[in-house]
């Protein structure tokens, strides 16, 4: 693999993240975990919050290098649109942002308004915003950068039972010169359209959801992954040729509530091939 390129998962946790919680100030560094943001060298990031900030400092990343952001989906975990614009206003460049269509209305919906408490209005924003925006299309691919990326449909986001999608939450195919790289957050079992669009491609990383470790959970009410599920996941994406023992397996948005501590469950996970995410962890490419 190439030493140059690498993606390092600087938040980890899922709605329940911890990180900054008195409750988890004295827990091992691998238990506190942030909300959903990774670092794609040398200049992408995936999904950002309030944590991104403060996790590019900690972990050594210049935000002025940052270009590129690409956004999964509009659930406050891995997307807060003035956290965003806050960001962008830091830079000497503009922030191109690529997301679904909930997330770029949004966006520009901050971008020209802005919400008075006090009088319970918009209100016309300003000041300019220092960002571009681009929508993605299911299956459409599209070069961000040095970097070649298929959004798919994620199982996420949508009452199920009813067939009702609250927005087109997106999983990733990232080309990274010759390494395939997949990033499955959020998702609970594929779409089967994703995994006909990802049948035959070998992935070098899989980026996977493992919301609620070893929970039993309903697959009808929830858009993530427990053990069991994500086991039964990555058979399917064997059966389609997509992982091998060659696939590095990473087992991430965990949820802090439901998982148990960082160690026990890694040396449990690796028996099956699989690593557990942790903050500041670095995959080469």
């Amino acid at each position: 693999m190439s030493e140059s390129r690498h993606i390092q998962l600087l938040g980890t946790g899922a709605g329940d993240a911890n990180f900054g919680l008195p409750d988890a100030a004295n827990l091992p560094l691998k238990d506190q975990r942030r909300f959903i943001t990774n670092h794609l060298t040398p200049d992408l990031l995936i999904d950002f919050n309030h944590h991104t900030p403060g996790a590019l400092e900690t972990f050594g990343i210049d935000p002025a290098t940052i270009q590129y952001l690409l956004i999964s989906h509009g659930h406050f975990d891995h997307f807060q649109p003035l956290e965003i614009i806050r960001f962008a206003a830091s830079l000497p460049h503009p922030l191109k942002v690529f997301g679904n269509s909930m997330v770029i209305d949004t966006l520009e919906l901050c971008r020209d308004t802005v919400y008075n408490e006090t009088t319970g209005r918009f209100a016309a924003r300003q000041e300019a915003c220092n960002f571009e925006s681009t929508k993605l299309v299911v299956g459409s691919p599209l070069d961000i950068g040095s970097v070649h990326v298929t959004p798919l449909h994620g199982n996420h986001s949508m009452n199920k039972k009813y067939c009702i999608m609250d927005e087109q939450a997106l999983n990733f195919v990232v080309r990274v010169g010759d390494k395939t790289i997949f990033y499955g957050l959020d998702s609970s079992y594929m779409m089967p359209a994703t995994l006909a669009q990802m049948a035959g491609t070998h992935l070098d990383l899989a980026i996977m959801d493992a919301t609620f470790g070893p929970r039993v959970i309903d697959p009808a009410v929830s858009g993530h992954h427990n053990w069991v599920m994500l086991d039964e996941t990555l058979d399917d994406l064997r059966a389609g040729g997509c992982i091998d023992e060659q696939t590095v397996i990473v087992a991430d948005h965990l949820s802090c509530g439901n998982v148990g501590p960082h160690e026990p469950m890694a040396q449990e996970q690796a028996r099956k091939g699989i690593t557990v995410a942790y903050d500041g962890l670095v995959l080469p490419l």
